[in-house]
This record gives C-alpha cells, structure tokens and sequence, in this order.
C-alpha cells in the first residue's frame, strides 16, 4: 500500500478527549543544521534524548533511552492508542501510536527502521493532522548526536553546550517564542547589509531555534514559510538583530522584506 492510494481514505477519530498539559521538560542540547538533540526530564530525572526536525508545520521526533527507539509526533488527544499510518518514501504501513499524555503519540521502532532514517530520503506519517512528510537529510548526525546524548544522561559536554543558538546579546529569552500551526503561507526576504556573515534561524514548533542559512555580506535569500513562525538573525559572536522577524502574510512584500544591519 502507498500514501497514495489511502490519501482519499480518512482515518476514523473518536470523539475528541480533553487536552492533557506536558508534564515532562525539554533542553536544548544541540542542534545541526535542520535537525535539534533535546534532553526530555521529568521531575529532574533523565527520561530519553531526542532528534527533531520540522516540515514547517508538524515536528518529528526521534527518541531513545539509549537502548529503545521510537518515532512520534506532536498529539493532544487522552486516547489509549490512535490508528494511523507512516513509512519511508511512497511506502505506508498501517499502526498503532501510543500517546503519552505529554503531548506526543510515539511507535516503536526496531534497528532496522533506525537505519532507514539514517538512509533514506523521506519519512510520512499521516495521524490526525493529515499526512506530513519530512526529508531525512541530515537525520544520521542528528540520531549519532542523541544517542550520545542518552549515553550521557543528558549532560553536555561544553562543547555541545558552545553550539546551542541564542545565548547571545539582543536574543529572547529561551521559550519565549515558538512556532504555532498556521495554514497562511508567505514568502519573506533576509537581506544582510552588514560587513560580515550572519546566521538566519527559525525558532519551531518545540522553541527551539534551526538553522536554515548563512548569509554573507549584501546577500540575500527568500524563505518559504508561514505565518505565526518566527525567524531570528544572529552574527558570530551569537548576538541576536532586534528580537524576531514574524512573517505577515496579509502584507506586501516591502513588509516581508527582513534586513540585518550589524555593526
């Protein structure tokens, strides 16, 4: 069976539970490139470590305690388990996902299916925000990173603690801005005016920042994306342009137009 030929089939939901509040914590441990390592506690005790990636509008999640693995992503719904279906490129196979009561709903996965990540190009999963895609590029550094970060328990080492974004002068403070769900797409143009680099970051569905370019002086770039997602501008000493950039997709493209003036 394919994505394709079970797109027009809507899955069967039940009548909606109430939304359950996380009770688990998330740090930042690394992050490389489109991918994100998080360390996931609770009550200060070491649960397992991740590696996140967004398509724009949905987080995957790859999570392990050091041993196990499981794949999920982002549900709200008090249910004990949810039919849904995912799979590498056009393949799909049909499952069962656990939710957590913290705000996700994972599948375990074998050794097997851990490589996949590793080796092929895209993975969907088609829960109950409809089906959603991710490419898989980078994914093998991300998982090394996390299993690293499991066999630590979660403790950075400084040089993992030295590539964590947003420290920087001028930056929000850690979690105050976050992507949220929007089906309003707009087109944004960074342009660097400065004398040097500057990193261009978008701040995803968890609050954690992904780097998406590397401008060099008087470049720019257009970025896909959306409304309600916030992008951050930073130099090399990790100093942040103003707070955010917020797209507006009920603007013109002079609003839209993002330019970084460092000193």
């Amino acid at each position: 069976m394919t994505f394709r030929n079970f797109l027009g089939a809507a899955l069967a939901l039940a009548a909606l539970g109430s939304p359950l509040p996380a009770i688990a914590d998330e740090t930042a441990y690394q992050t490389l490139g489109r991918w994100s390592v998080a360390v996931v506690t609770n009550d200060g005790k070491f649960a397992y470590c991740t590696a996140d990636v967004d398509n724009g509008k949905v987080q995957l999640r790859l999570a392990t305690t050091g041993n196990a693995w499981r794949v999920g992503v982002p549900y709200y719904e008090n249910k004990k388990k949810v039919a849904g279906f995912y799979g590498f490129g056009d393949a799909a196979e049909q499952a069962d996902f656990k939710p957590t009561g913290e705000g996700w709903a994972f599948l375990d996965i074998d050794g097997d299916q851990l490589n996949a990540f590793r080796t092929l190009p895209s993975f969907s999963i088609n829960l109950d925000r409809g089906l959603q895609n991710w490419k898989l590029a980078g994914a093998g550094g991300a998982i090394d990173k996390a299993i690293a970060c499991a066999r630590a328990k979660g403790v950075k080492t400084a040089a993992a603690a030295s590539q964590t974004p947003g420290s920087g002068r001028g930056c929000p403070p850690p979690g105050k801005h976050r992507s949220q769900n929007s089906a309003r797409p707009v087109t944004v143009t960074f342009y660097n005016g400065s004398k040097r680099p500057v990193d261009i970051y978008w701040i995803g569905f968890d609050g954690q920042w992904k780097k998406y370019h590397t401008l060099g002086p008087d470049k720019n770039v257009d970025q896909k994306t959306y409304a309600t997602h916030p992008w951050v501008a930073t130099n090399a000493r990790g100093d942040c342009y103003k707070d955010v950039f917020m797209p507006d997709a009920g603007a013109g493209p002079e609003n839209n137009n993002f330019q970084i003036w460092f000193d």
